[in-house]
């Protein structure tokens, strides 16, 4: 091969310049594309319930929030009958107090105080599932499709049946109750009470009653 033969060889096109060149283009090889071409969408998230706390913690935790902040009524009926206080109100007394200590007010909840607070918002949570579950449940026994429960929760179908699904498994999760009061009838054999008589009215109420 002489001299200008090898010079020619170096300015023909080749698959890597093809492109470049007027009416080469078409010859050029296509693009293959590789894995950081694919478009990735993120995965779907599914609603997961956290699992349903045991009733004995639950109760745990309620005597012992009631114990720090129950004031007024829900302090008298603890004192004398261990009755919690209701879970919302403890739940929003310790978000109360760490809202006052972000402020300079007082003392910052303590850890154990807010997971206790967390168990109970479990149970508060378990409960509200277990209502909405039974509801679903006598919606789609007394006829209602899933069509007409999306429109009353603004939801579309799929998420309504999937909700329907998910909450299923939480009905048979034991779940803690609250403690009953106790009537003054209840209470005769503790203590000595007067002649039976009508459970008194709130403005009623003396000092034996508030426990003093």
């Amino acid at each position: 091969m002489t001299t200008a033969d090898r010079a020619a060889a170096i300015r023909a096109p080749t698959s890597r310049n093809a492109s470049a060149i007027p009416g080469r283009a078409a010859h050029a090889p296509e693009h293959i594309p590789s894995s950081s071409d694919t478009v990735r969408h993120p995965p779907a998230v599914v609603p997961v319930a956290p699992p349903a706390p045991a009733p004995q913690s639950v109760q745990r935790a309620r005597a012992y929030l009631t114990a720090r902040h129950a004031t007024g009524v829900h302090e008298v009926l603890w004192e004398s009958r261990k009755r919690s206080m209701p879970d919302r109100e403890a739940i929003d007394a310790v978000i109360t107090a760490g809202d006052r200590a972000q402020r300079g007010i007082g003392e910052s909840p303590e850890a154990v105080e807010i997971a206790a607070a967390l168990v109970v918002l479990s149970a508060v949570r378990l409960n509200l599932d277990q209502a909405e579950g039974r509801l679903l449940n006598i919606a789609r026994a007394s006829g209602m499709g899933s069509e007409q429960v999306a429109a009353v929760l603004d939801i579309s179908v799929d998420e309504a049946e999937e909700r329907h699904r998910r909450l299923e498994p939480r009905l048979a999760a034991p779940a803690a109750t609250t403690s009953p009061v106790a009537s003054p009838r209840d209470t005769a054999t503790q203590r000595p009470r007067g002649p039976a008589r009508d459970q008194p009215a709130w403005d009623e109420l003396d000092d034996e009653d508030w426990g003093r």
